[in-house]
């Protein structure tokens, strides 16, 4: 769950210290009924600059106030409460949330320890504090930390610096949990013919993990590749199979208002969504003007591809067991095509995996799948190593050569070089030649 340094470096340049990402919603509830408009509406959303709350920033029709920007989505009727703005938990039941979702050391603009209490100002003594949390870094002693004096947990200066994850009551991966959308800063399709990632967070099933989310598409969209993330529905509310229908929907939608390819990119459970999604690869039948719902590419990070832990009651990990448990036959049922069964079906794959991952480790999830992509001569890249545990999101170093992958794939913007060796049918080579924006 650790960041690394390397990408806080990078993101301290880009935003305050302590300010939270700040995302619009793109919802795309209408495209299972069908939009004439869809492509021109995605080019009119813009970012909010006013700080505002749920209410007003995921669902508004009315210009917000101290801001230009208008909120293109629905008006809510007057009189009636916005089901948007209602989050995944109720309010009440925030203190039992799984700390994973919770995060009460990344979320918010108050710095605070894992177990909620706020940070203070303090020196290293070299005695009653240890290292930094996040990075491991023992700081000399005298030297300005950030420390609770409850459990001693600390903080060093430079990680303290990386921009915060929303609050919760601010988290749009933890409302509107009935509609289904795609979330992306303004500006994050502003790449022509840059080809679009649709980003997937992992929850196990059940939640959405905010640093798989947003802070990825700032990724991408920084790389010069457009970025949306899916909030899509979960348990128990609704099936394994809703989720599916949401990425197929997403990719319509992308395909429709963006031009270039479409990959989708998944971690933990988010690879299963996306690994079951590839299985109807050119199953259905479409007539000749429909537009693709297959992706032409996919990325998968720690995936959970073997479902066979969710029918385990002690290994399952729902939040709300009793109803959770109950949608356990429907992740079952690909179960044996995922494996490499008949009827396995994937896109050019690129795929990490850590060997210290309790969760979804190696040898049970990643190994299995590559094998069935080995066996069909479907292109893969697999990154297989000691990345650490289980959530590492955008650290242990797999994004460059995730980046690098795209660009031979199609995405992103194509420099004269790589013009140049085209020309002469040469292709791009091992160098990739990126255009800084």
């Amino acid at each position: 769950m650790r960041a690394s340094r390397r990408y806080t470096a990078r993101h301290a340049t880009a935003k305050r210290p302590g300010e939270p990402f700040s995302p619009i919603a793109v919802s795309y509830a209408s495209l299972h009924g069908g939009s004439k408009r869809a492509s021109s509406r995605l080019q009119e959303f813009r970012l909010c600059t006013s700080k505002l709350k749920v209410r007003t920033a995921f669902r508004c029709g009315r210009k917000c106030k101290g801001s230009k920007a208008v909120c293109a989505l629905p008006k809510v009727p007057k009189g009636s409460k916005a089901v948007c703005t209602q989050p995944k938990v109720p309010k009440g039941q925030w203190p039992w949330l799984p700390s994973w979702i919770a995060l009460h050391a990344r979320r918010g603009s108050l710095r605070k320890c894992w177990e909620g209490h706020q940070l203070k100002l303090d020196r290293q003594d070299g005695r009653k504090f240890g290292g930094c949390q996040n990075c491991g870094w023992q700081a000399p002693s005298g030297t300005p930390i950030h420390a609770c004096h409850e459990c001693k947990w600390t903080l060093c200066i430079s990680c303290s610096l990386q921009p915060r994850l929303p609050a919760l009551k601010d988290d749009p991966l933890f409302h509107e949990p009935h509609c289904p959308s795609l979330l992306g800063y303004s500006g994050s399709v502003k790449y022509p013919r840059a080809g679009t990632v649709i980003i997937c967070p992992g929850g196990n099933y059940e939640f959405l993990c905010p640093h798989e989310g947003m802070p990825v598409a700032d990724f991408f969209n920084r790389h010069g590749i457009n970025a949306l993330v899916l909030r899509y529905r979960l348990l128990p509310n609704y099936s394994p199979q809703d989720a599916i229908d949401d990425l197929t929907a997403a990719v319509k939608f992308v395909r429709r208002c963006c031009k270039g390819p479409v990959a989708a990119l998944g971690f933990s459970a988010g690879g299963h969504l996306v690994a079951s999604h590839a299985l109807h690869r050119g199953s259905e039948t479409k007539k000749s003007n429909d537009l693709r719902t297959d992706v032409d590419a996919q990325i998968l990070i720690y995936p959970g591809i073997d479902p066979k832990d969710w029918k385990h009651p002690d290994k399952c990990g729902f939040y709300d067991y009793d109803k959770c448990f109950a949608h356990v036959p429907a992740l079952l049922k690909n179960g044996s095509e995922l494996l490499g069964g008949r009827g396995f079906s994937a896109p050019p794959t690129f795929i990490v995996s850590s060997t210290k991952d309790e969760v979804c480790p190696a040898n049970k999830h990643g190994d299995p799948y590559v094998k069935a992509l080995r066996r069909r001569r479907i292109p893969y890249v697999y990154m297989r190593g000691n990345f650490g545990g289980h959530g590492f999101g955008l650290g242990r170093g797999w994004t460059d050569s995730c980046i690098a992958w795209l660009h031979k794939r199609g995405f992103g913007p194509k420099c004269q070089y790589i013009h140049h060796l085209e020309a002469k049918g040469m292709g791009p080579s091992g160098h990739i030649h990126r255009r800084e924006d």
